[in-house]
């Protein structure tokens, strides 16, 4: 009767039949195979019944005869051979090339053989770097794993707790010698602090057939309580599932641990502090890149504003002259319609209020030169003098199309003091008006400058008009515009989006600027505006000379600058990018070339 295997030649053989490497077993008298496994019968293209029994000249498995005897020689000198190439002939005559290691065992009756297929690697330059390790399959192999292990290794029955074997480092961790534990439980030398212990890490190991990370904790031979962590498998030895258990001890980390999170929490608060602090500084920074904007906007938007209050004061001074002369103005009216019926009166007065209700016209310089020919023939005509200023008047005032429409009817200003008087009321009007837009572009100066100098980092995000953040820039920017670029607007769309109107107003101001300054305030502006299926998309197009291929990759960086020292902190273009694709969960991209480079913004609808 075959004596049963213990478990290291269990495990041994079921390391050598379910190798990924070949392996075979040659008697040394008779050079017949007693062993084989698939994989090395799978080299030669024959079933394991083809190569047991058979020696290597029956098979006439070498390609180079020579190689046998080299590797004969080396086992009689050394009692091995390693890693040696040696093309095998499989039985349909293809050529395997294999790396063979050899070792004389079991006192030289044996002689056992491994290897590994690298026909495919042998083509790879780096073969020799892959393969540098020496391919050595033994049953001493697990014994030195299993015995020198620094963790507490052990093999017992799964069914019974009883131990089978255990290294030297588990006696180390319980305090009991081999002879103690060997054939007993853990129940038995009460190691389990707790039963639960045990049971939770057979209930996990069975279920899945392994187990790792579980802690517990275990009662040594003194009573000293030891922490570890378990790794667990079942394997299956002649039948009788085998629990292999590894225990890693962690007593002292276990033991440090509150101390170990203090530390941590303390660490977290203050690597919280420093982020605080780097935030502060973020928005200073930002801050400060939005002020020095700011400051080159002073000027020109002085500038802007001073022209209409110049504007609001000379008309309200000339409408404050004309008001004080209103009592003999009144005389005057009272002159002219006295020569006129009642009914003559009605008709002009409500020729008047038809005129001043007319919407004035602007004419080009031909335009206004044919208009007022055609007045100063008619005024000659009906002899009302001075016939060219009152045309000149009338067209400067936008009217001429009234008048001329209304021809007939300038009998009834035969009296040239009538026409002026209405001509004038009529100016002072056009005064009013003036007034009122050049108020209204000082409003929308000063409600930009509002929006852009607003900075809050922290605000929730509210819907906001694209095209009135755009407009509001290029408000700012209009006088820096005025005198040699033509801002060309495409606004196929007005979306409304959610975000922060400051930040968006922060990157149009830096995008539009940049573009306007490199093309030194020459050239074409081009602003576009889509919305598209789920985001919005702005261009911003200049015709400068283009970014240098060079420093395309770094224009996003934070201090990269190009421009002269004093005219840029380099963070224009790093907020812009933190902005959209962090803050508003955008992107943005630019293509560039001479004449043409733009900048596109794409932001999620909501």
């Amino acid at each position: 009767m075959t004596p049963q295997l213990s478990i290291s030649d269990s495990i041994w053989h079921t390391a050598f039949s379910s190798s990924p490497i070949g392996m075979a077993l040659t008697d040394m008298q008779t050079g017949l195979y007693v062993d084989a496994n698939d994989v090395y019968c799978a080299w030669l293209g024959r079933t394991r019944e083809e190569v047991i029994g058979k020696s290597t000249l029956d098979l006439g498995i070498y390609s180079n005869a020579n190689d046998r005897e080299i590797i004969l020689e080396g086992l009689k000198r050394d009692g091995h051979v390693l890693n040696r190439e040696v093309s095998l002939i499989t039985k349909t005559g293809a050529t395997v090339v294999i790396l063979f290691s050899g070792r004389i065992v079991e006192n030289g009756k044996y002689l056992l053989s491994a290897g590994q297929n690298i026909t495919a690697l042998k083509e790879k330059e780096y073969l020799a770097s892959v393969l540098q390790s020496e391919l050595v399959i033994s049953k001493e192999l697990f014994e030195s794993v299993f015995r020198l292990n620094p963790a507490a290794v052990s093999l017992s029955n799964a069914e019974t707790g009883k131990y089978d074997d255990i290294n030297e480092a588990y006696c180390r961790l319980i305090g009991y010698d081999r002879d103690e534990i060997i054939g007993k439980t853990s129940h038995e030398l009460n190691i389990w602090i707790t039963k639960l212990d045990r049971a939770r890490l057979l209930a996990e190991v069975q279920k899945k057939g392994w187990s790792t990370g579980m802690e517990a904790s275990v009662r040594t031979k003194t009573g000293e309580i030891r922490h570890v962590v378990s790794g667990n498998t079942i394997i299956n030895n002649h039948g009788r599932p085998t629990l292999l258990a590894i225990l890693i001890d962690i007593t002292e980390s276990k033991q440090s641990k509150e101390a170990l999170e203090f530390a941590v929490k303390e660490r977290t608060k203050e690597l919280n502090r420093i982020l605080e602090d780097l935030q502060k500084t973020q928005d200073q920074l930002i801050l400060a890149e939005k002020m020095a904007t700011l400051g080159q906007l002073v000027a020109s938007v002085a500038h802007e504003i001073n022209n209409p209050l110049a504007a609001i004061s000379a008309f309200s001074e000339q409408i404050f002259n004309r008001m004080g002369n209103f009592g003999n103005r009144l005389f005057q009216i009272k002159e002219c319609f006295s020569k006129h019926s009642e009914k003559d009166i009605n008709e002009i007065i409500s020729w008047v209020i038809e005129l001043f209700t007319f919407k004035p016209k602007s004419y080009g310089f031909m335009e206004a030169r044919k208009a007022k020919k055609n007045l100063e023939s008619i005024f000659i005509r009906l002899e009302i003098e001075p016939a060219y200023d009152l045309a000149d008047r009338i067209v400067d005032l936008g009217v001429p199309d009234f008048f001329l429409e209304n021809e007939k009817f300038l009998l009834h200003f035969q009296s040239s003091t009538l026409l002026d008087l209405v001509l004038s009321e009529l100016n002072t009007l056009r005064s009013i008006e003036s007034i009122r837009l050049a108020v209204e572009r000082t409003s929308k100066i000063v409600y930009s400058l509002k929006n852009y100098g607003r900075y809050d980092r922290h605000e929730a995000k509210t819907p906001i008009n694209l095209v009135d953040t755009i407009e509001t820039v290029l408000t700012l920017y209009q006088s820096k515009m005025k005198s040699g670029v033509e801002c060309v607007r495409f606004y196929n769309a007005e979306p409304t989006i959610a975000g922060y109107p400051d930040e968006l107003i922060q990157i149009w101001t830096n995008l539009i600027y940049n573009a306007l300054q490199a093309m030194a305030f020459k050239g074409t502006l081009t602003i576009q505006v889509d919305e598209l299926e789920t985001e919005v998309s702005v261009r911003i197009k200049d015709s400068g000379p283009g970014i240098p291929i060079g420093i395309q990759k770094r224009i996003f960086e934070p201090f990269y600058t190009t421009k002269e020292k004093g005219e840029g902190t380099g963070l224009g273009l790093g907020i812009v990018k933190q902005s959209v694709e962090e803050r508003h969960q955008g992107r943005i991209q630019f293509q560039s070339e001479p004449g043409n480079t733009e900048f596109e913004v794409r932001l999620p609808k909501s």
